[in-house]
């Protein structure tokens, strides 16, 4: 009769740990569908009223905060506070504000900004809602700015804004035309 190898003795002994760790790792009913909602999409077409910060701008909605002598200004900061409305006039209704930083990122070109900021629409339908909203913008006439996230009606969004420098602008009031595409979960509180 023959012996049982090693090898096969040593399998023996650990069978029972083998299974039992199969047991882990096998699925012993199927699992759960997770179906999202399909998002919301919507568009919408504002322009935002940047009053220039500096001595002689009574109306400015933007405050220096770090100024360094550095070449281009890298490193100035500001904090900014501008406004939304549905034409180019600065004295038309205000839809929403735009809270947030804007610091001079470049070392090479005087007009490379990167913002972050939070859009607070305060009438209508979106009213107390938020999209959070980072990007850069320079001299260029047109840019772009990430939609990152949202709260209230604009729970989890997403999208781009899309921005043109508007004819009106002049050196006190920076005006752009946005385009703003947010894609959201609708009622998903």
């Amino acid at each position: 009769m023959a012996s049982p190898s090693s090898s096969s003795f040593f399998l023996l002994l650990l069978l029972p740990t083998i299974v039992s760790m199969a047991g882990v790792y096998s699925q012993t009913s199927p699992a759960p569908i997770c179906v999202r909602p399909c998002p919301t999409e919507v568009n919408l077409h504002l322009y935002l009223h940047q009053f220039v910060a500096g001595p002689n701008h009574p109306n400015r909605n933007e405050e220096f905060l770090i100024a360094p002598a550095n070449a281009f200004g890298f490193g100035t900061t500001l904090i900014h506070e501008w406004t939304m409305t549905r034409t180019n006039d600065p004295s038309d209704t205000i839809v929403a504000r735009v809270q947030g930083t804007h610091i001079q990122a470049g070392t090479t070109n005087a007009n490379y900004w990167y913002t972050s900021q939070n859009i607070v629409f305060q009438s209508d339908r979106f009213a107390g809602s938020t999209l959070q909203v980072m990007g850069r913008f320079t001299e260029d006439k047109v840019g772009q700015w990430s939609i990152v996230g949202g709260t209230g009606e604009f729970h989890m969004a997403r999208g781009i804004i899309n921005y043109k420098m508007d004819p009106a602008s002049n050196k006190d009031d920076a005006i752009r035309e946005l385009n703003i595409r947010i894609f959201y979960e609708e009622n998903a509180v």
